[in-house]
């Protein structure tokens, strides 16, 4: 994940945080000497990644399974216990 610089002229943007919320933020913040809008913009800019890897990743499996490369379940399951298996 690459952290955003925070820069407060990025843009105005209007964004109401639940009390709850800014608590959790202002205490991350206090935790890490960051201020809360830092905090804020470096969890929003990973949410964003994550987001179009995301989205990226299910295209690619659509795109696999128009072209008929698909996986039947046991081949699946066999891949998944490999990977995970302690």
């Amino acid at each position: 994940m690459t952290a955003l610089p925070f820069t407060p002229t990025l843009s105005p943007m209007d964004l109401h945080i639940p009390p709850e919320l800014e608590a959790r933020l202002n205490q991350i913040a206090a935790e890490t000497g960051r201020n809360a809008d830092q905090v804020a913009l470096e969890l929003l800019g990973g949410s964003v990644e994550h987001d179009e890897w995301f989205r990226r990743e299910v295209e690619t499996g659509r795109t696999s399974a128009r072209e008929g490369r698909l996986l039947d379940h046991s081949e699946v399951a066999s891949r998944i216990e490999q990977r995970y298996r302690g």
